[in-house]
């Protein structure tokens, strides 16, 4: 095992379990005595098996559904502790969907439940060249009634839901670092967020913000334009914020990149994956078990076993309301944009998040990443002009000298997102199929953290944080 960042020894002592990662590893990857005797420990049919988890010993064969960063976390931490898994995908590779539209932002203190602007804002939107929000044309009841909901959960439940999301984020993070140090992993992080809040309601929520710092002890400073060019020179003088926090043990880094080496972590682990296979039902069987019908060249249209997790995005909905689950998501478009640096002393060296625009700017070497915006619009393969002008235009707010624009490469990517922005993780009412959905555009953290709550909760063990507010009980409710 590779020495440890200080950062990440920090997180082991904030989560000291996060250590059994390497344990785990040792376990399944070992050979001989050892491993049997290591590997029965986490085996919950092993003699070393708590009273516990041989309730959940039955739990043999797990199939994940979707091949994204929760799914192929999901399936790491589960065959971490023994289980046999089978990830299934619909792509022809991992990380092709909501993954690939990921920010870059490994940061619990800039991690923030969905916000949207007011209902008149919101509708002038449509009429703005620059709207902060994308929205299809004709009326939409099912998107008005999603919007309230958001709106609800904004102005009664944000301070809760933000101290829930940090808390996760934190965990993630703490996980990632600990998995990256442990695989020796290459990496593109860099440290220090700016959070940046363009209007005056946005800076109003600052308080709430700066409480779940303090409680989750993350430090943090609160910055006007002036101090954040002093640690960030390529800052522009021009910019107009109303309000902006800085997170120096916040990361960004290659998100996809991540995921993809997760995959070679968890097939070393045993983790089989399975492209070009399109799980079309999901029912639970007499005895305990759970069928899946399967559209697939490689597979039989069917596959039995003892639990499934599904992490596939909008498609989670579909599958899940036959078994009277009723997901409550909604399918959101992402845009992002990929420029070359070119004056390197213009360009950014941390990354910022832009709290009105929901994107964030996020440097990876010689480029620079420009992610986020949501549209309330059906996918297409021509993007919107509007989506593509404001992306670069909030870079150019910031960075105006730093990339060469006119050279961008754009594209997008559907998310599914929850009315109050935060992951939905854990069992449904089907005791053996659980779901791992709805982290977001910024949802690199939650995603692993959430990732090893489901298996805790798979095992029948205890989490390391709490999960309420994340479990489908909680929330659909």
């Amino acid at each position: 095992m590779s020495t440890l960042s200080g950062r990440t020894q920090d997180a082991l002592r904030q989560y000291p379990n996060c250590k059994e990662i390497s344990r785990y590893h040792s376990a399944r990857t070992g050979t001989g005595p050892a491993r049997r005797a290591t590997a029965d420990a986490y085996d919950h049919s092993g003699p070393a098996a708590s009273k516990t988890n041989r309730v959940n010993s039955t739990h043999r064969q797990i199939a994940v559904i979707g091949g994204g960063l929760s799914g192929i976390c999901s399936a790491y931490f589960l065959a971490a502790k023994g289980y046999e898994v089978a990830v299934i995908e619909r792509r022809a590779h991992v990380a092709e969907e909501a993954t690939l539209g990921d920010t870059g932002l490994l940061a619990p203190g800039a991690a923030m439940p969905l916000t949207l602007p007011g209902a008149m804002a919101t509708f002038a939107c449509r009429f703005e060249d620059e709207p902060r929000v994308l929205l299809a044309s004709g009326t939409d009841f099912g998107r008005r009634r999603w919007m309230r909901a958001t709106r609800q959960a904004q102005q009664h439940h944000f301070a809760q839901n933000k101290l829930r999301l940090s808390r996760l984020s934190a965990y993630g993070q703490s996980l990632t670092l600990q998995l990256q140090a442990h695989y020796n992993l290459d990496n593109e992080n860099g440290s220090g967020v700016f959070h940046l809040l363009r209007q005056p309601a946005e800076a109003a929520r600052m308080e709430a913000m700066q409480e779940a710092a303090r409680q989750c002890e993350f430090k943090h400073q609160v910055l006007d334009a002036a101090a954040i060019r002093a640690l960030e020179p390529a800052f522009s003088s021009e910019a107009k914020l109303a309000g902006a926090i800085y997170y120096p043990d916040d990361q960004a880094g290659n998100c996809v990149l991540f995921a993809k080496q997760m995959r070679n972590a968890a097939q070393a682990l045993g983790v089989s994956f399975h492209f070009d296979s399109r799980v079309t039902a999901v029912s639970a069987e007499f005895g305990g078990r759970v069928a899946l019908q399967i559209d697939s060249p490689h597979l039989a249209a069917q596959m039995r076993v003892d639990a499934v997790v599904v992490a596939a995005g909008m498609g989670s909905a579909e599958l899940l309301r036959p078994l009277d689950t009723d997901l409550p998501l909604r399918a959101l478009q992402s845009y992002s944009a990929l420029v070359p640096v070119k004056n390197p002393d213009d360009a950014p060296n941390m990354a910022l998040y832009d709290d009105s625009y929901k994107v964030a700017m996020t440097r990876l070497g010689g480029r620079i990443r420009i992610s986020g915006l949501l549209g309330f619009v059906p996918p297409s393969q021509t993007l919107p002009p509007k989506a593509l002008r404001n992306l670069l235009k909030i870079a150019g707010d910031y960075y105006p000298n730093a990339a060469n624009y006119n050279q961008a490469h754009f594209w997008s990517n559907t998310i599914a997102l929850l009315p109050h922005g935060l992951p939905l993780v854990g069992p449904t009412r089907q005791g053996n199929v659980f779901v791992n959905v709805g982290h977001g555009a910024t949802g690199w953290a939650a995603s692993v953290g959430s990732a090893r709550l489901l298996a805790d909760m798979v095992g029948g063990e205890e989490t390391e944080i709490p999960v309420e507010g994340l479990q489908p009980r909680h929330v659909l409710a």
